[in-house]
Parts: C-alpha cells; structure tokens; sequence
C-alpha cells in the first residue's frame, strides 16, 4: 500500500516535464497516420489539424535551431575565416599578365568569352555580399522588438500549456491540442535563441560580408584588366593586319604606274575608313574608361550609404558620429552620367554600321572595271577583304561595371 503514494508523487513530479516536452517529429507524423486512416474517431477533423499544426510548428522549430547554429558558428570561426580573406585578398594579383603576342584573333577572342563570364559571375558574387550586408543591417533596428514578441508569445504559450495538461487525458483531441501547444512551444523558444545569436553575431557577420565583398570586388577589376588587355591586343592586331594589307596596295598602285580613277576612288576610300576605324577605337576605349570610372563611384555611394544605415541608430547618442558620416557624404563624388555615356556608344555603333554600308558598296565598283590592269585588281581586292574583315569582325566588348550589367558587342556582318 505504500507504493501506491509513492506512485502518484512520483506522477505529479513528472507531470510539469512531460507538458513541457515537445513531442518528437517521428511520433507526430505515427499520430497523424493514424487519425488520418481512423474514420470512426471522434472529432477526426479537429485531431488532424491540431497534430498537422505541431508538425509546422516543429519545422519552424528547426528551421530556427539551423540559423541559430549558422550563428554559433560565424561566432566560433570567426579569427579562422577572417585570417582565411585576408589572406585570399593578399594573395589575388594586382596586375594580370602580359598577353602572348602568339596568339592569333580566334583564340584571342576565345578567351575574352571565357573571362567576361568569370567576371559576370564575380560581379554578381559582389552584389549578392551587397546585399546581405544591407539586410544584416537592416535587421539590426528590428531585433529588440521581435525579441519582445517571441518572449512575451513564448509566455502566454506556457500559460497555455499548464492550462490544457490537466485535461491532456481526457480525450484525444485534447491530447493533440497539447501536442500542438508543446511544439509551438519548442518553436518560440528556438525562435528567442535565434534572435539572441542573430544579435550578438551581427558584427562579425557584417565584417565577414564586406571582407568577401572586397574579395570579390577585387577579383573583378583584376578580370576587368585582364579583358581590356587582350581586347586591346585583338584591336591592334587587326588594325596592323589592315595597315599592312593597305600599304602592299598602295605599293602595288605605285608600281603599275597611273591607275583608272575609280580604283584611285577605291583607295582613298579604303585610306578614310582605315583611319575612321583608329578613331573610333580609341574613342571606344575612351567611353569605356569613363563607364568603368562610373561604376566605381557608384560603388563608393554604395559604400557611404551602407555605413549610414549601420551607425543610423546611434546618431542621437553622438553629435561627433554624425559630423563624420556628414564629412563622408561632403566627399563623395557628383553623380556619375552612365546614360550618357550609354547614348555615346549608340552613336558610335550607328556610324560602324554606316562605314560598314560603305564597305559593301566597294564591290559594285570592283565589278565594273573589267578592263583594269589585273595585277592591281587582285591587289585591290586582297586589300579590300582585309579591311572587310577588320570592319566585319572588329570586337569591343565594354564592360560597364559592378552594378550596370550591360556588355556591348559590335559585331558587323562577314
């Protein structure tokens, strides 16, 4: 007989930890099986949704408990994955190599494919830590009032719970409800430890953001360099390829003595477009130099307007702080004109497209002089279809920057 009180002492001890403890996910789905497959319970309906309620609140549960351990861990490896950047931005070149004078336009163009999507990728990296940077920011001013709501929801939910234990055994729609109530419990507990983590390790999470940022940033512009050089080399091998084709001409031309007018008209024409052509080229390269200088300004707004919103919430605690973010912005660079420089290249593409006409019309005129000198002719027409395709297959490929990302190819008709 002594047992018995024993017994029930025992129970009543145990009562508070067995409503406090949240049914694991393997029970619940073996609970809701079977009301599922139990036509004749009573209140099915209300028994199911109560235990698929547990179930969703058991997700968020640890959908919570992977940030929290996300946190943790930024905490934990922080000295290690700090000196990891730091080494990784040391060791990234400034400089790209000198590109082999061997290689011929074919591969040279093979290549300027193959690093302007190394950089698209990189750059689209760059935005990607941008963001998240911003958006650790942002949650910074939110946390302490979702830390209020998760901890005062997570008190009413206990209240609830030592409510509805008293009558767990009375039936099986009860026993769910207090199902649903354990795990939405575990839920909101998961969910203050979160946002604690989330609080303390927003600092190292902001740092390694904009360390990787960097990295990134940098590996761009060291890819920016590497394709402006090799486009460069393209560029100046084929207008050589022309020049020289030009002058075996113009050799040629000497050499036969007095030449029918309209051949003379063919390489004055060919000596006009050869030196549009230069021009145009370098003002390409000049657009593009002010488009990529654009670019990183637009970054360094970027930047100015991140650590704004970091230090916003201690502006009225320090008048100092706020003279030397007003000092910051005093500094940054007018805004930059992107579109113009946009509306430049247009043009400059529209009067490629004109020289291109010309040079389609230059074989009208190789048609109708079949009388000429035939040495000069087959001279002429050599001439003629390496400047064709100098013009056909000029490539300038521009980069706009970080945040523009446009690409502009002129690629003219063979």
């Amino acid at each position: 007989m002594r047992l018995i009180p024993a017994l029930l002492m025992s129970l009543l001890l145990s009562l508070p930890l067995m409503a406090g403890a949240a049914p694991t996910e393997d029970q619940l789905k073996q609970e809701l099986k079977q009301a599922e497959a139990n036509k004749e319970m009573a209140n099915q309906a209300q028994v199911v949704e109560a235990l698929q309620s547990a179930l969703n609140w058991l997700n968020e549960a640890k959908v919570s408990a992977g940030r929290t351990a996300e946190y943790q861990k930024v905490i934990d490896d922080f000295p290690k994955l700090t000196q990891s950047l730091r080494q990784e931005l040391q060791n990234q070149p400034e400089k790209p190599p000198a590109v082999s004078t061997d290689l011929s336009s074919a591969e040279l163009d093979q290549q300027i494919l193959q690093i302007s999507s190394q950089q698209l990728e990189e750059t689209r990296q760059l935005r990607q830590e941008q963001d998240r940077s911003r958006d650790i920011s942002d949650s910074l001013s939110q946390i302490p009032q979702q830390q209020s709501e998760a901890r005062n929801a997570l008190g009413d939910i206990d209240q609830r719970i030592q409510a509805a234990t008293a009558a767990a055994t009375s039936s099986i729609l009860a026993q769910a409800q207090l199902s649903a109530l354990q795990a939405e419990s575990a839920a909101r507990k998961a969910k203050v430890d979160e946002l604690e983590l989330a609080q303390l390790s927003s600092n190292n999470r902001q740092e390694l953001s904009r360390m990787r940022a960097d990295l990134y940033k940098k590996r761009a512009d060291y890819l920016d360099q590497q394709l402006q050089a090799l486009r460069n080399t393209l560029n100046n091998q084929r207008q050589r390829e022309a020049e020289q084709a030009l002058e075996k001409t113009e050799l040629l031309a000497e050499q036969s003595g007095e030449l029918p007018h309209s051949i003379s008209q063919q390489l004055q024409s060919n000596r006009e477009l050869s030196l549009a052509l230069n021009q145009q080229a370098q003002r390409m390269d000049l657009i593009s130099s002010q488009q990529r200088q654009a670019a990183a300004q637009t970054q360094q707004v970027r930047q100015a307007i991140n650590t704004i919103r970091e230090q916003a919430q201690w502006l009225g605690a320090s008048n100092l702080l706020g003279e030397t973010l007003r000092a910051q912005v005093s500094r940054l660079p007018d805004m930059p004109k992107p579109q113009q420089l946009d509306r430049d290249m247009g043009q400059l593409r529209v009067q490629r497209l004109h020289y291109e006409d010309l040079l389609d019309k230059q074989a009208v005129y190789r048609q109708g002089r079949q009388d000429d000198v035939m040495h000069a002719r087959a001279a002429l027409a050599y001439c003629f279809q390496l400047a064709h395709q100098r013009m056909a297959r000029g490539h300038f490929v521009i980069a706009i920057g970080a945040d523009q990302h446009q690409m502009f190819h002129v690629w003219m008709r063979e």
